[in-house]
Parts: C-alpha cells; structure tokens; sequence
C-alpha cells in the first residue's frame, strides 16, 4: 500500500501561455504519467507531469476529448492530495467521474484499500454546484470538458476552451470552482423585466390582432355561404362551411393565445 504522500505544486492552464502547437496524444501522456509518477513516488516526475499537462492544454488545436479532460482531472486531483487537499481532491475527482463515470483507479497507480481509492469513491457524492450557461463572447464557440453547448458546473473545475466560427482555437483555460469566466467567455444575457413585458405586450397584440382578422375571414365565409341574394354554387357549399369552420376555430385559438399572453404580462408585472 502506497503510504507516503507527495509534496508538489499544482500547475493549472491558467498558468501556461502557448508557445506552439500540441497533440492531443501529449495532453493524454501528460496525465498518464503523472499517474505513474504518482505511484512510483517520484515528486518531481509528478509535477513535471503537471507541467507538461498545462502546456499542452494550452496549445491544443482541437477540442480536448471528454475522456481526457477526466484524466487530467484525476491528476490534478491525485496533486491536491499529495498536497493533502482533500476537498480539492474530492472535487477534481468528482469532476473526473462526470466525464468517465465507469472508470476505477487502477491497482497500479493505489491499490483497494487505499486513501486516493477511498477519496475517489466519495467523490461519487460530492456536490459540482448550479450549472451555468456559457456562450463566446463576440462569436465562435466555447467547449466545456470538450463537449460544445455544455454548461459550466460552478462546484467543480473544468477545462474551457474557445474556438472561432472555423474551428480555430482562440483561447483555453481551466477554471477553478467559483471563478469567474475569463472575458472571453460569459453567461448568455439574461432578458430583463422591462424586456420581457415588451415582449409579452408585442405578443399579445399580435395575436389579438390575428383573431381579429380570421374572425372577420370567418365572417366572410359564414355570409357567402347564407347569401340569398347571390348565392353560392351548390358544389361551392361545402368548401365554404369547412373555410367558415377553420377560421372560427383559428380565430378562438388565436384569442386564447392572446388571453394567455395577457394575463401571463399582468402576472409579472
């Protein structure tokens, strides 16, 4: 059993500036590793690795794969608890598990039994915060633990990355629990009070203003079809009913919709 516990720094993205371009495959190195270094005991292989790990995040050209964005939560967690860090730990793990759920430590890096295994167990539990939405700010994209459109969880650390509207990388970052978005990235604008009731206003009106006009077709159709004076061709009969019926129905529709939107402006005033 592994009992001596490994003093090192904890090297993040935020860190690093990108000098050139890395592989997917050095991101992936990085972490494994840094996990073999873990159970070798060897401090300053673990945080090389670290290092290693957060230069190649930087510069990585493509969206970082789910499954190694876990690794290399599990490394950072693996650091903190050299560092004896547990929450830290705990959390990093946590993070991991949401990305590669079905994945158990090996006995090669701590066997069963082990406090990382026993750390890494817990974190099954452990709380990752609101999920909050982010989006690029003046275009292009933002991947979350390499999955697009995803939210970020604020409990938990996670890898965000930026890319222009061709795919082109921009900017890359791990972002700890609780830290603000890098201004490259930021929340989607929430629709102010005074903005949603002109929307609902617009909204009821145009819908009460298209009532109005299929109840007038409606009307048009109803009196064509009872016209004594002119009166319409027998085989036109039946088509002006079904036309009168359709409107009639579209028109309360319609009116419904405008009810709704009414009382729903009145209600959030």
């Amino acid at each position: 059993m592994l009992t001596a516990l490994l003093l090192v720094r904890l090297g993040t993205a935020a860190e690093t500036t990108c000098a050139g371009v890395a592989a997917a495959s050095d991101f992936a190195a990085a972490s494994a590793a840094g996990e073999g270094a873990f159970a070798a005991m060897e401090s300053d292989a673990l945080a090389a690795s670290l290092e290693a790990a957060a230069v190649a995040l930087a510069c990585l050209p493509t969206p970082v794969d789910p499954r190694d964005a876990a690794a290399y939560h599990r490394l950072l967690a693996i650091a903190a608890f050299t560092r004896h860090d547990f929450s830290t730990a705990l959390s990093e793990f946590h993070a991991a598990r949401r990305l590669q759920p079905g994945y158990a430590i090996p006995e090669s890096v701590a066997p069963a039994g082990h406090p990382l295994v026993g750390l890494y167990e817990a974190s099954l539990r452990s709380d990752e915060g609101e999920l909050q939405p982010v989006q690029a700010v003046g275009g292009g994209m933002i991947l979350v633990d390499g999955v697009r459109g995803a939210p970020r969880p604020t409990g938990v650390s996670v890898i965000l990355q930026r890319f222009d509207d061709s795919g082109k990388p921009e900017a890359a970052t791990l972002l700890r629990p609780g830290e603000p978005l890098p201004a490259w990235a930021t929340p989607p604008k929430a629709l102010s009070r005074k903005g949603l009731h002109t929307g609902l206003i617009a909204g009821t009106g145009a819908a009460a203003v298209a009532s109005a006009v299929l109840y007038g077709l409606a009307l048009g159709a109803h009196d064509q079809f009872w016209d004594l004076e002119d009166p319409a061709a027998d085989s036109e009969l039946p088509g002006l009913q079904a036309q009168a019926n359709t409107l009639t129905y579209a028109s309360i529709g319609s009116g419904a919709v405008a009810l709704g939107l009414g009382a729903v402006t009145v209600f959030t005033w």
